[in-house]
């Protein structure tokens, strides 16, 4: 039967509705699976950010002793960072010279964990990296400051991060350990600077001027090839008798590395030897001191000054109120 004009009209309008709205729940549906689609992504990216680490049971503060067991429990938590920065049981473990577990016992007969200090406060839920804690026999004193030394000869090929031995090394022969394994903070063509506790500042500096005064002397830098394994040297210099008394009346010193000092302070050996030699330029000791720490200053002021002018125009140089 043929349609009337309305008809044909009428047909045609409701064709085109549902051919629009169709194209318009066609673009809807697309529009919410690319949706769908972004959400799915962003949640395998969230997910594969997700590892299985150590965190903080409770609120751990600086200078805190932690042990794994007690401290800290397994949580899930996303993050970028490297999983291999992050504190692990492994952490509290011993190792032998050649990297394997070396298991230690109490007297009790169990077994003995290393004893790691906190650097930083941390809170309850958070993760700790390595560099978030010390092992207790590295804990950091009171009286710790970070020097600057550029009377010290450094080898040609030495860089941050680099541990170290200073020696005093002797015309006669003799060569002295001064201070054993430290961690070289930052060093440049001429100075070099690490963290030194009272001991440490008093014993160098009685070091450096016997330097300054025996003529064919010399204060040098000696490299670990592999500080993870290696132990430290033995402290085998020792201060002369006015240094060691300043050491054992200082109240900023501990009395067990007072103790150790004087066991190792030897009088015979050292007038034997360096007091021997600073014997032979005893008249000459004031100016020799003097000329060299002049020397010593004007490397200091020249290297502040061009330290100074790289820091023109900012916020870390000049007074601000």
């Amino acid at each position: 039967m043929a349609m009337n004009p309305m008809q044909r009209r009428s047909r045609n309008s409701f064709l085109i509705g549902f051919l629009v709205s169709l194209i318009l729940m066609t673009i809807v549906v697309i529009i919410l699976l690319m949706r769908i689609k972004t959400i799915n992504e962003a949640k395998e990216a969230l997910e594969a950010l997700q590892v299985q680490c150590y965190v903080a049971a409770d609120d751990l503060e600086s200078g805190e002793s932690i042990t794994i067991d007690e401290d800290f429990v397994m949580a899930t938590v996303q993050t970028t960072i490297d999983q291999s920065t992050l504190i692990s049981s492994d952490d509290f473990e011993y190792y032998d010279s050649e990297g394997n577990i070396e298991v230690r016992y109490n007297e009790d007969g169990t077994q003995k964990y290393k004893e790691l200090v906190m650097r930083i406060d941390v809170p309850a839920g958070a993760f700790v990296t390595k560099d978030m804690f010390i092992e207790a026999e590295e804990e950091i004193s009171n009286t710790e400051r970070l020097q600057e030394y550029n009377m010290i000869v450094l080898p040609s090929q030495l860089k941050n991060g680099d541990y170290v031995d200073i020696r005093l090394s002797l015309p006669t022969g003799q060569d002295y350990v001064v201070l054993s394994k430290k961690k070289v903070l930052g060093t440049d063509a001429s100075a070099v600077w690490f963290n030194m506790d009272e001991e440490e500042m008093l014993t160098i500096n009685n070091a450096i001027v016997e330097s300054y005064v025996i003529a064919g002397s010399k204060l040098y830098a000696t490299p670990y090839t592999n500080p993870g394994m290696q132990k430290a040297s033995e402290t085998t210099y020792t201060v002369s008798g006015a240094v060691l008394t300043m050491i054992q009346n200082s109240p900023n010193i501990t009395q067990e590395a007072k103790d150790n000092l004087w066991l190792r302070y030897d009088s015979v050996a050292r007038t034997t030897n360096i007091e021997t030699l600073l014997d032979k330029y005893r008249d000459s000791i004031n100016s020799t001191v003097e000329s060299k720490t002049q020397e010593e200053v004007s490397k200091v002021q020249a290297a502040r000054q061009s330290y100074v002018e790289s820091l023109a125009g900012t916020e870390d140089i000049g007074f601000t109120r």
